[in-house]
Order: structure tokens, then sequence, then C-alpha cells
């Protein structure tokens, strides 16, 4: 009897365990406030959405860059359609060295229906129209068509200051145990730039 009472407490604690873990999300749109703790944004089907910010939350500036920045140490990540390789790029987004690493590998995206973000080092690099990118991370190596009119960011480090009002952020958020977003990362585009995340 003892142990079935102890087994189903440790199923309840494993429940809320799983509970208390955040889920991620990813949220678009433009900056309407930001406070010192909290962040609003319009997304683009006109609703609105706030979100909590803390000490730990990571703020990236992010700006209009070109495929010619693109050099065979570069660190990108790659919004691709859907399709075989090589896939077409939507957008390539550029990381300062320290940033190196982020979002690793390939996931799906929900940028379009069956797109994907892959990031990694890049592993090739041939000129033409489009441009021929191969990217290797660890477990894999993808290659992508870059037509000449796709949008090219660079994303560094930045600080809440430029969380200003009518600028574009993608937030990569958790959902807390008490409901509320928090934002762990905001890539807020400068000078009118639109993340390319």
């Amino acid at each position: 009897m003892q142990r079935l009472i102890l087994a189903a407490l440790l199923s309840l604690v494993a429940v809320a365990a799983v509970r208390a873990e955040p889920a991620a999300a990813r949220f678009r749109g433009v900056v309407m406030r930001a406070e010192a703790d909290r962040l609003e944004i319009r997304r683009a089907g006109g609703s609105t959405l706030t979100l909590r910010m803390t000490p730990r939350t990571r703020v990236y500036a992010v700006n209009e860059s070109a495929l010619r920045a693109i050099k065979p140490e570069s660190y990108v990540s790659v919004v691709g359609a859907p399709g075989s390789e090589p896939r077409r790029a939507l957008s390539v987004t550029l990381y300062s060295p320290s940033e190196r690493g982020f979002e690793a590998g390939t996931q799906p995206w929900d940028g379009e229906p069956g797109a994907t973000l892959t990031a990694g080092w890049v592993a090739d690099l041939r000129g033409g129209a489009p441009l021929r990118l191969g990217l290797a991370y660890r477990g894999g190596q993808s290659t992508f068509d870059i037509p000449a009119d796709t949008p090219v960011t660079q994303l560094s480090p930045g600080e809440k200051a430029l969380l200003e009002p009518g600028a574009a952020v993608t937030i990569f958020a958790r959902s807390e145990a008490d409901g509320a977003l928090e934002a762990g990362t905001v890539a807020v585009g400068r000078q009118g730039v639109v993340p390319g995340l």
C-alpha cells in the first residue's frame, strides 16, 4: 500500500514538473510600448500582446546587410522555403562572432508552411545567380540557393533602449507557470529593418 501511495505521489510531482517547465513560442510585430519590465507589441493581424521582460531578457540589434558580407568563416541562419535541396532562401541572417551557435541546426519555422530555419557555419560558398550556400552544423549539412533579392540582415548584441515604438521585433518567449509570457530573446530591427528570423 505504501508503495502505491509513493508511486502516486511521484507521478503527481512528475506531472507538476512538466507543467512548470516553460513552453517556447515566437511572436513578431512592432513595438507599441517598452518599459523596464514589460513590452507591448502590435502583431500583423492588429492584435496586441504584452510580454514580461526580466534581467535575463536578451536584446539583439538587427541591421541591414548584403550577400557580399557572407564569407567562408561566417555563421549564418537561413529561412528556407519547402522543397528538396538546394532549397530557396527566403531570408538570411548573419551573426556577430559572439553569437555564433545561435539556434544551430535545422528546425521547422513558422514563416510559411513547410519553412525551416537552418543555422550553421559556411562550409561552401559559390558565386553566381543565384548564390549557392552550404551550411554545416552538428549532425548535418544543408544547401541553399540565395536569389539576389533575398533580404539579408546582421544580428549583434543590443540593448533595451532600441525597443522604440514602431520598431519591428521577433520575440522568442516562454510561457511561465502563472500564465504570463516572458521575453527570453528579442531581435529588434534598426532604422526600419525587419528581422529575418
